[in-house]
């Protein structure tokens, strides 16, 4: 199932923290979503600490939805940003305009 134009988003807020075990929680709702094939929108604003099981966590579900052809955007990216780029991940969180989020 594939994305329609106009579809309400799923939305998940990340926790505060992003360790191994709010991937996990986290996790179970990405799988829940890419079901829906329904846009998902994920909201970065409460992150105040994000680790690599966090980090990879959110490049698998930005890979996924790019191989399921459903859109993902990050909002209010702007509290984990200086570790999204020391990752090297900001191509693919963080648009040109270093708003919001991006659209994968």
């Amino acid at each position: 199932m594939t994305q329609t134009e106009g579809s309400q988003p799923v939305t998940i807020a990340l926790a505060p923290v992003i360790d191994r075990s709010a991937v996990v929680q986290h996790l179970d709702e990405l799988r829940a979503a890419f079901a829906t094939g329904q846009p998902i929108e994920i909201g970065c604003g409460e992150v105040q600490q994000i680790g690599q099981a966090g980090l990879q966590l959110l490049a698998s579900a930005v890979r996924t939805c790019r191989e399921r052809d459903i859109a993902i955007s990050f909002k209010d990216c702007r509290g984990i940003e200086p570790v999204i780029r020391l990752a090297g991940l900001a191509d693919m969180f963080i648009d040109s305009t270093n708003s919001a989020g991006t659209s994968a």
